[in-house]
């Protein structure tokens, strides 16, 4: 068996695709770093993760070092390549200046993968089972810390009924691929658009309201959540918001696993954020991804 050492070079959500791919098909540990606080993502820094994961998934020195896993893809085995569709949207482009699309920084370990992608995407039925199966795999092989678990257990205890998760995604909060000028909605010039307005989400929730109980409602800007709050008032909504005694990348990886508890989800179509809650619900619940 391979054995893998994920380094931390992008954003929380990045960096957790990427440690589920690597733990689903070999031994592995995650390199913790203490210069990351510059990186990014919607769930906050890419930081220290050993604020988040058990210490068996931390490498802790040279001898514990495996190849290094550097993605931000749910990666497609080379051997699957007949089985899984490529499932292609405007986001392909993303990656494909890597190895002829195979989305992996080391050479090494190229030959492992397929160039066919599943990202973005929010269709169980799109997924063959042998990638979906060997994907959960290395979701169960997560190991939280309590701490984050706590919090988890906390929030959920509320929920009632069916529940649907609100992730909204603004593309204003100072995190990777957010937009300065809101005008310029191609500011990458990468093809894809990064939009954010109250009313696409708005009609995309009132498509599941009659068959909601509870709504669990996270933004990537606080100062979003006030007129989904009076357009919800009706409704039983909860917020979680940031303790005084958890690092905001432990606030980030509680709020995504409680919001993957969801029946029903609305949320960005190409927020890994948004991904990664899918995803760690088992891909269970129906989705409208906005945008």
């Amino acid at each position: 068996m391979v054995s893998f050492t994920v380094e931390i070079l992008s954003g929380f959500c990045n960096v957790l695709k990427s440690l589920v791919t690597a733990l689903s098909i070999g031994d592995t540990n995650l390199l913790p770093r203490t210069d990351c606080s510059h990186y990014y993502g919607e769930g906050g820094v890419g930081g220290d993760f050993r604020e988040i994961l058990d210490d068996s998934l931390i490498c802790h020195g040279n001898s514990e070092m495996g190849e290094s896993f550097i993605s931000a893809r749910f990666l497609i085995l080379k051997e699957e390549e007949k089985d899984q569709q490529d499932l292609i949207n405007d986001t392909k482009v993303w990656g494909s200046d890597l190895h002829g699309g195979i989305n992996i920084i080391n050479k090494n370990i190229l030959h492992l993968f397929s160039a066919h992608t599943i990202d973005w995407f929010y269709d169980r039925t799109l997924i063959c089972d042998k990638v979906f199966n060997r994907i959960q795999t290395g979701i169960e092989k997560v190991k939280w810390r309590d701490l984050v678990l706590n919090e988890v257990k906390n929030i959920i205890q509320q929920f009632e009924g069916n529940i649907l998760t609100i992730q909204i995604r603004t593309w204003r909060a100072h995190h990777i691929g957010d937009i300065k000028d809101l005008t310029n909605r191609k500011i990458f010039n990468d093809g894809v658009i990064r939009d954010y307005n109250f009313e696409t989400y708005k009609n995309a929730i009132d498509k599941f309201l009659s068959e909601t109980k509870t709504i669990f409602l996270t933004a990537d800007c606080d100062d979003a959540l006030t007129e989904y709050m009076e357009y919800l008032k009706n409704y039983k909504v909860i917020i979680y918001t940031q303790p005084s005694h958890i690092t905001h990348l432990q606030y980030s990886a509680a709020t995504m696993l409680i919001a993957s508890h969801c029946n029903m989800l609305v949320c960005s179509r190409i927020s890994t954020f948004a991904e990664c809650i899918w995803w760690f619900g088992g891909c269970k619940a129906k989705v409208i991804p906005v945008f």
